[in-house]
This record gives C-alpha cells, structure tokens and sequence, in this order.
C-alpha cells in the first residue's frame, strides 16, 4: 500500500494504523509484547496508545522502535471543569501523563476527544493548552475525535478550525456530515473501522485505524 498526505498535515502516512487494544485472554502484557513485536516487523508506522498508554508506553521506551504515536483523551475529561482555565489545566496535565508514559519529548497524533459537546469556555481553555503544547513541540498535529452527534460536531468545527486531522466513526451519518467540512478545511481524515483500507480510502479516508491483530493482517497481506 501507498503512503497518502494526511490533509494539511503536510505529512505523507502509512495508511493503517493500529489500535492497541488488548481485549482477550491471557496476560495483557504479553499480549502487547507479541503485538509490538509484530508491529516492528511490519510497515505500519502509527501505534494508537489510548487503551492501554502505561504499558504501551513501557515497550515504547524500552524497544528500539520509530513507531509515531497517536492518542485521545479521555472521553469525559473535560465536563466538570468549570471554565477555562481548569479546562487548559486537565488537558496539560493528560499531556504530561502521556509524555511521561512515552518517553518522548513529542506525541505525534493527540485528538481532542468529543463525545459530547463541550462548553465555550471548556473548548476554548483546551485548545489554548494545546495550541501552546504544538508551538512548544509536544505535540506534531492536533486532532479531533469526532463521536458525538456529528451535527454537533460539525457546529464547533465551524467555529473553531483548529483541527489538522479528524478521528471519525466509520457511520453514514458521521461521514456524510463530517466528510465535506474535513476536505474544505483540508483535514486529515483518519477512520476508526475494521473495513479493509481500500475500502475506507474509498469512501474519503486518508488512513485507517483498526485492532492492531487486524491492523498487521492487513499490513502484511498488502
């Protein structure tokens, strides 16, 4: 497979991504062991920590690997702060718990969770947070994790066109809402499905993240 340009990311991208689940039986941490092993010997490039980001994180540092890394926060962290500034602070503080977990200086990939839609003042205080972490260069593209109600999503990114690359559902509504607004912001368009990738290219998907069993099946076949 071909490596696509991930909107105005300006970056050219191995088009599957693997999501590190370790759902299933046995020890999850020899099953992110085997997982990582399979990864390196693999094409892909972008590992998805957000299931498991201490014990991904620990392979990470551990491995000799150039694997980008991808994360999103988690689903309810902004909805009780109170304003701004409380906002801005929970979202650092994810941003140095994964660091720390990583090692590195960067994360390549963080999307904004929106499960439901934030407050002004919530939104606003996380994308200040995360604006100065991409000029300070803890960050290599913000993101948007589109899985609230995509009419509701698609009226904060009208307002807020902060976003180089959306997470999307692989959902009829979510692509035919979000889709159109991702190509006229020149979005990177990222789609969380176990579809083949040809199949997600197809429908306007610039890359794909699934499983990473199904993720390196995928790779490896081609």
């Amino acid at each position: 497979m071909n490596k696509t340009l991930l909107g105005r990311t300006n970056r050219y991208v191995y088009p599957v991504w693997a999501r590190g689940d370790l759902r299933g039986s046995g020890s999850a941490e020899e099953r992110a062991e085997r997982a990582m092993s399979a990864l390196l010997q693999s094409p892909i490039e972008t590992l998805d920590i957000t299931p498991a980001p201490a014990l991904w994180g620990r392979f990470l540092r551990e491995q000799a690997n150039t694997l980008q890394v991808a994360v999103v926060s988690p689903a309810n962290l902004l909805f009780h702060a109170p304003d701004a500034r409380i906002a801005a602070n929970l979202i650092q503080a994810h941003l140095v718990e994964t660091l720390c977990a990583i090692g590195r200086p960067r994360i390549d990939y963080y999307f904004l969770s929106l499960s439901a839609t934030p407050s002004e003042a919530q939104l606003s205080g996380a994308l200040e947070a995360l604006e100065i972490a991409r000029q300070e260069g803890q960050i290599g593209a913000l993101g948007m994790a589109a899985w609230g109600e995509p009419l509701s999503i698609l009226a904060l990114w009208r307002l807020h066109d902060a976003f180089e690359v959306a997470l999307l559902p692989d959902t009829t509504e979510a692509l035919e809402t979000l889709l159109p607004e991702a190509r006229a912001r020149r979005a990177g368009v990222v789609l969380q499905s176990d579809s083949p990738p040809e199949r997600a290219i197809q429908k306007g998907a610039h890359a794909v993240l699934m499983s990473h069993d199904r993720a390196i099946r995928c790779a490896v076949r081609g």
